[in-house]
């Protein structure tokens, strides 16, 4: 089941005891829920990915598209070709240390040969929105790729609908349904937080330390089980 938003936001306001949205109205509620997901994906880039072209320029040195939205590159998969882009080479990833060791001039089109089919990619953490190909590319190639991605925010998703109405914020999170408990602390926290901080400080902590936690201990699990982990 899709967790909506405003499922997220009717359980913070029973947490609140501010069930007609007075002191902490829709708008800002989809604000905090906004920033719990902004944080989540910056801890675990893959709770929100998506699946794109990239369209390489001439030369070793790549990079992800000029979207905002896309917080960095997460794999590549495969060359465009044919129908569909179906037909495609596989591209496997490589270091730069062992590309260096074994072929010290692979960014010198005088040595390896510019291509539209790409073989290799290097990635660095380092640079999270740019990546390396080789041999270099001649301008012309496509790769499909795996990107961690922000979702639209609540607010540009309303479609003029009124903030004010529950209803209005009947729209799917962005992650997967297992991150709602981390997010619903993640909004409690901000929310008391707005309080005088004299009167919730220990309330706001607590909702973070839970928030932080959860997102520390869901990133071990998936890392641990996921198919692609080391043996």
């Amino acid at each position: 089941m899709t967790v909506l938003a405003s499922k997220i936001f009717q359980d913070a306001a029973t947490a609140l005891m501010d069930t007609e949205f007075v002191r902490w109205p829709l708008k800002d509620l989809a604000g905090y829920l906004d920033g719990a997901i902004s944080t989540i994906v910056t801890v675990k880039p893959s709770a929100s990915s998506a699946t794109i072209d990239i369209s390489l320029v001439r030369g070793t040195k790549q990079a992800v598209p000029d979207d905002q939205r896309i917080v960095q590159l997460l794999d590549i998969m495969s060359n465009k070709e044919g129908v569909n882009g179906a037909g495609g080479r596989a591209i496997r990833a490589t270091s730069r240390a062992e590309l260096d060791s074994n072929v010290p001039r692979w960014r010198d089109p005088a040595h390896v040969p510019f291509r539209k089919e790409v073989r290799q990619f290097i990635f660095d953490e380092l640079l999270p929105r740019e990546f390396w190909v080789t041999p270099g590319n001649d301008g012309t190639g496509i790769v499909e790729a795996v990107v961690s991605m922000l979702p639209l925010t609540l607010v540009e998703q309303l479609n003029g609908a009124d903030p004010a109405v529950l209803e209005s914020w009947d729209i799917p999170i962005g992650l997967p349904d297992n991150y709602e408990p981390a997010i619903l602390d993640f909004i409690l926290y901000r929310a008391f937080n707005k309080e005088d901080p004299a009167a919730a400080p220990q309330r706001a902590l607590t909702h973070y330390q839970a928030f932080a936690t959860a997102i520390g201990l869901q990133t071990q699990v998936e890392a641990s089980t996921s198919p692609s982990r080391k043996k």
